[in-house]
């Protein structure tokens, strides 16, 4: 590799690193300064969302002509991904009526197509909420997670919803999702709201 960069400054690299995993660690440790995190890492001008994928972590400097990485304070990241999940949850919400109106309307394919959509949605959206918990509150395990005991209490809905769809009750699966699910995913605000005090953003 030729070329290392962070926030613009050019920095040298150690000759004895062979893996992206060597450097990450190497950079972690001596080179970001407190309070500073990984935003984003570029390898030859291309974003690698995944950088620390394993299959990323092993692969050879020699292969990598360039890294540029973007460094930025924890309190930004995170303020950044609770923004970002305020605008998923809206988004959220949305589809689930939408998806609600195409199964009264007996649109059952497209409705069961979306309905997939926004569950993935959903549990992407856990777990960013998830991720900046665990940012914001130091020694939290699973247990304590008020982010997993929410998600937990949508499981009676999620189980009755289940069970409409076998029945092929479209006129319930509509109710549910639009009354229950809906109330359930709404309950998040609070947590976001929580996020934003502990940020000092309210």
């Amino acid at each position: 590799m030729s070329h290392l960069e962070i926030n613009g400054i050019n920095l040298p690299v150690n000759p004895a690193i062979c893996t992206w995993q060597e450097l990450l660690e190497e950079l972690e440790s001596k080179h970001l300064g407190a309070g500073k995190v990984i935003g984003s890492v570029h390898f030859d001008g291309t974003e690698v969302s995944g950088f620390r994928d394993e299959a990323v972590l092993r692969r050879p400097i020699h292969t990598i002509e360039e890294v540029r990485i973007e460094a930025v304070s924890l309190h930004d990241m995170v303020t950044g991904a609770l923004i970002e999940s305020e605008g998923y949850l809206l988004g959220l919400q949305t589809s689930l009526v939408d998806v609600a109106e195409k199964f009264r309307q007996q649109q059952t394919d497209s409705a069961n197509a979306k309905l997939t959509q926004v569950f993935e949605g959903v549990t992407m959206f856990v777990a960013l909420l998830r991720g900046i918990e665990l940012s914001l509150v130091d020694g939290l395990d699973h247990n304590q997670s008020t982010v997993e005991q929410l998600f937990a209490e949508m499981t009676p809905t999620l189980q009755s919803l289940i069970e409409s769809q076998i029945q092929r009750d479209w006129v319930l699966v509509a109710d549910i999702l639009e009354f229950e699910l809906l109330a359930n995913l709404s309950s998040f605000e609070r947590i976001l709201t929580e996020f934003r005090q502990l940020l000092r953003l309210a």
